[in-house]
C-alpha cells in the first residue's frame, strides 16, 4: 500500500510529531509499503528527496510563523504540482497530523476532492496559543479550521486518550487511539553514540545527581517552574545538577540567572539528547501541554524515572507510583515535592523505571502501532 502522511513540519525539526511522523512511515516502508511525507520547507534543504530509509519527501514553500512552530503554506508552483501529483498518482492512504495546520486543510481538499480514505490524528491537548488578543483570535482560528477538516475528513485519532478527551472541545467524540510509541533499538543505539559527545560538553558527573529536563523553552512546558523547584531541591541535596536541553524564547530569561547548579546545553542533537536521559537519575517534564510527550516515553525505554504531570499518555505509562511520579500540576511546590521525593530513595528509583521499561514494551512500540494503522488502511480500502 502507497502510504502519503501530511505534516507541518518534518525532520531535521524536531519534536513530537515530526519524530511520530518519522517513526511511522519508518516502520511501514520496512513492512514493505511506500511512504511519502508532505510538509513545509527548511532553508538549506531540497523540495524533494529520499530519506535512507526509502520515505519520499515532498517540502513546500511556507510562512514560518511563530518562529517556524506555525508555517503557512504559500500558494506556489509546487503546491499546485503537489496536487496534480496527488491526483495522479493517488495514494492508497493519508494520515494528517493534526487539525490546524494550513497543510492539514489542504490535505483534507485532496483527500475529499479524490476520494482517498484519510484519518487526522490529533497530537495535542490545549490550545496553541494562549492569552491576550492574540490568543482568543488563535482559538477561534483553530475552532473554524479544525470543523472544516472534519467535515472533509471526519475520521479522527488521537495519540492519547487525553487527545480523544481534548477532541470534544471541538464538538468531535472519538476513542480512537493510535499511540506514541518508541522503537528500543533505535533508542539505545542512538543513545550510546550520543555519550561521549555529551560528556564533553557536561561538567564531571561523579559523585553527582542528575536531574534530566528536554523541551522547547516555552511557557506551557514549566520552564520557569522547574527552575525555582530546583533552588529549593538544590539547597537540601548540594550534589544535585538539574542539566536543561532544549531552547526557545525563555532560554535567555533562564539563562540569566545563573544559578548554581543548573546548566544550559542549548538544543541537542537527538543521539546526545538521549544520552542525557540515559545518564540522569530523574527525567522531570512539568508540562502543561502534551498529547503523549515522546521524551517521556525514551526516558522509560533508557529506565531513567519519570516525574512528570498528568498529561496527553502519561497516565497510561505512568499507571501507579510503582512506574514513576505524576504531580498534580506545574507549580513549583508540586515539582519540589516530587523530586525530593524521588532522590530521597534510591530503591524505588530502580524499581520504578524498570517497571515503566516493561511498560512501554507491552504498549508503546511503533511495531504495534504501525501494526494497528495497516488494519485501518485495509478495512478502509476493504483489502
Amino acid at each position: 500500500m502507497n502510504f502519503c502522511f501530511f505534516s507541518a513540519q518534518y525532520l531535521p525539526t524536531v519534536g513530537g510529531v515530526e519524530r511520530y511522523t518519522a517513526s511511522l512511515a519508518a516502520q511501514l516502508t520496512a513492512k514493505g509499503h511506500s511512504a511519502t511525507v508532505v510538509t513545509s520547507s527548511l532553508p538549506g534543504l531540497p523540495r524533494e528527496e529520499h530519506s535512507a530509509d526509502g520515505i519520499h519527501i515532498f517540502r513546500l514553500p511556507a510562512i514560518p510563523v511563530m518562529n517556524g512552530r506555525f508555517p503557512v503554506l504559500k500558494v506556489s508552483a509546487e503546491k499546485k504540482a503537489l496536487a496534480r501529483k496527488f491526483a495522479e498518482e493517488k495514494p492508497d492512504f493519508c494520515v494528517i497530523q493534526t487539525r490546524f495546520y494550513t497543510s492539514s486543510l489542504f490535505a483534507a481538499r485532496l483527500c475529499r476532492k479524490h476520494k482517498v480514505p484519510c484519518i487526522v490524528i490529533e497530537h495535542g491537548t490545549a490550545h496553541l496559543m494562549r492569552g491576550g488578543i492574540t490568543g482568543f483570535l488563535g482559538n477561534i482560528y483553530e475552532h473554524i479550521t479544525c470543523k472544516y477538516v472534519h467535515r472533509l475528513c471526519p475520521d479522527f485519532y488521537g495519540v492519547s486518550l487525553a487527545c480523544c478527551r481534548w477532541l470534544e472541545h471541538f464538538g468531535i467524540k472519538t476513542d480512537k487511539v493510535l499511540y506514541n510509541s518508541i522503537d528500543m533499538n533505535t533508542i539505545t543505539a542512538a543513545a550510546a553514540s550520543g555519550r561521549q559527545p555529551l560528556l564533553e560538553k557536561l561538567p564531571d558527573l561523579t559523585g553527582k545527581k542528575v536531574i534530566a529536563f528536554s523541551s522547547r523553552f516555552i511557557p506551557e512546558k514549566g520552564v520557569e517552574q522547574m527552575v525555582q523547584a530546583f533552588s529549593r531541591i538544590k539547597e537540601k541535596y548540594p550534589d544535585t545538577l538539574l542539566v536543561m536541553a532544549g531552547d526557545g524564547p525563555l532560554w535567555e530569561k533562564v539563562n540569566s540567572t545563573q544559578q548554581d547548579g543548573v546548566i544550559l546545553t542549548g538544543r541537542l542533537p537527538y543521539e546526545e539528547n538521549l544520552a542525557l536521559i540515559e545518564l540522569s537519575d530523574v527525567f522531570c517534564l512539568p508540562t502543561f501541554s502534551e498529547g503523549f510527550a515522546t521524551t517521556v516515553l525514551e526516558a522509560a525505554a533508557l529506565k531513567t524515572v519519570v516525574l512528570t504531570t498528568p498529561t496527553g499518555g502519561s497516565p497510561q505509562l505512568i499507571v501507579d507510583d510503582d512506574h514513576g511520579l505524576l504531580f498534580p500540576d506545574m507549580q513549583p511546590d508540586s515539582i519540589y515535592t516530587a523530586l525530593d521525593s524521588a532522590l530521597a530513595d534510591d530503591a524505588w528509583r530502580q524499581t520504578a523505571a524498570e517497571n515503566a521499561f516493561e511498560n512501554s514494551q507491552r504498549n508503546f512500540t511503533w511495531k504495534i502501532t504501525a501494526e494497528k494503522l495497516e488494519q485501518i488502511a485495509m478495512e478502509k480500502n476493504k483489502f
